[in-house]
């Protein structure tokens, strides 16, 4: 038992849905929104390739530390086919979302790179 004594970066997809149908070589605007933990949101980090390459998302309005800012990223798809997109914030203190969940058996304080599929047809 280690009490909790600091939020973590978390960010979540808005726009989408697992298992989500887009088009191929059309314009789709990717949304979402992020918390910064207890330091803020610094940038949020988008990636349509399973995580090896990440893009920089635009981010909305900061309305303070404890907030939670829009971000955004327009994306393309060239190839049909299953694709596996992740988020991760980054707050202000350079703390960014996990690879691997920090495990515990409430669940407090899950902060893991959020992941959807969507079928690109």
């Amino acid at each position: 038992m280690v009490p909790i004594n600091r939020m973590v970066p978390r960010s979540f997809f808005t726009s989408l849905t697992n298992g989500a149908a887009v088009g191929r070589g059309q314009p789709l605007n990717v949304r979402g929104i992020a918390f910064g933990g207890d330091t803020g949101v610094a940038k949020v980090m988008m990636s349509v390739d399973e995580g090896r390459r990440w893009q920089e998302a635009r981010i909305g309005t900061n309305h303070g530390k404890y907030s939670f800012r829009q971000w955004e990223l327009p994306v393309r798809f060239d190839t049909a086919g299953p694709q596996r997109l992740m988020v991760k914030a980054v707050n202000v203190a350079g703390v960014a979302q996990p690879d691997h969940p920090n495990w515990n058996g409430g669940g407090f304080m899950r902060n893991v790179i959020e992941s959807i599929a969507v079928e690109v047809s």
